[in-house]
């Protein structure tokens, strides 16, 4: 008899950035953690970076990895949860993960990832492949064939989009009347020339008549927290320029969530194909820089910015957010009606 998916009992094991004094209370990990809370669920947070700079004196994540790892496997002997579900989890070995399946038998573990699967920087996700035969599902913010390379050894893969909660996504930059930028961009180009070209070609072709800010690339300072909150409330349009250097179906960097989310005009790459989940008339979709130039300078010129921020403040609102999607998370692990958010 299959278990049902009302009131389990997690330990959701991931960085959580507690060490940034709330810099980063915005990540997936806040609102994967959140959204499980909300349908029911205990969910305990084990965040691994942190705990593993508390077991040494050197507050070194690296040197208490392996004390780090001691405790997850002690943490779900006390709490017996129905899940493990782990986020970026690098420091978390195959050991660990093998004795606390050896401790539970009938315990699911699952992980998600919202980073790329560029092949170049396989040394960032090389570690799943290696842990696959003790998944019982995987979860990534990448569709298609990149997806399905992690569909074998009896691991289940699902797509599932960057998250969005109303509590953190709180803002309608469309409806505000007040806007300080017209377009922004929040991101470093540290190792990606091609975006350092792409923003100073915007600026110099729109600088002169909108208002442009950017914050993170250009050796300009980043911002954070509730001064990013306050930027994107009081900003027309923003700029996602996803890293694409190769095909990444439904792939977008959880910046997304953040800028449709809080009701902006947000610009992005069309190859991934997120029309197919966002739908046409949710945002600017761009094949160039010339092309993305040319689709936001008219997209402001009148109120149609408006009603794309709108349609994309409300698709990600109604479609993606934090509860709809883990509740299908909790579904698929458990194995419940075989559960799918897109075919």
């Amino acid at each position: 008899m299959k278990m049902t998916s009302s009131s389990l009992r997690i330990v959701h094991a991931c960085n959580f950035h507690y060490n940034k004094d709330g810099a980063k209370f915005d990540t997936m990990d806040q609102k994967v953690h959140l959204g499980f809370s909300e349908n029911g669920h205990f969910i305990y947070p084990f965040p691994m970076h942190d705990i593993s700079r508390q077991m040494t004196w050197t507050n070194s994540k690296r040197f208490g990895a392996s004390k780090a790892n001691a405790s997850l496997i002690e943490t779900c002997k006390k709490i017996q949860p129905d899940i493990l579900l782990l986020g970026h989890s690098q420091t978390i070995t195959r050991q660990t993960l093998e004795t606390i399946r050896t401790n539970q038998p009938d315990i699911k573990i699952a992980q998600w990832f919202c980073d790329w699967f560029y092949s170049e920087h396989r040394y960032t996700f090389e570690f799943i492949y290696d842990r696959l035969d003790l998944l019982d599902v995987f979860f990534a913010t990448t569709a298609g064939d990149k997806l399905e390379s992690f569909h074998q050894k009896g691991c289940r893969t699902a797509f599932i989009p960057n998250l969005v909660h109303p509590a953190i996504e709180k803002y309608r930059a469309f409806d505000s009347t007040n806007h300080e930028y017209d377009i922004v961009f929040i991101g470093t180009d540290r190792k990606d020339p091609e975006r350092s070209e792409t923003l100073r070609e915007i600026e110099a072709k729109l600088g002169k008549k909108l208002k442009l800010g950017i914050f993170g690339s250009l050796n300009r300072p980043g911002i954070y927290g509730h001064k990013k909150e306050h930027l994107l409330s009081h900003s027309k349009a923003s700029l996602n320029l996803t890293r694409l250097p190769e095909p990444m179906k439904w792939y977008s960097s959880d910046r997304i969530a953040s800028l449709m989310g809080n009701g902006l005009l947000t610009c992005t790459r069309a190859e991934a194909d997120l029309h197919e989940i966002y739908g046409k008339d949710s945002m600017v979709y761009y094949r160039d820089t010339e092309h993305l130039i040319d689709q936001v300078a008219n997209a402001l010129e009148s109120e149609k910015w408006k009603e794309l921020a709108k349609n994309g403040w409300q698709v990600n609102h109604e479609r993606f957010n934090t509860k709809r999607i883990t509740a299908f998370m909790a579904e698929y692990v458990m194995d419940i009606n075989s559960p799918q958010l897109f075919t």
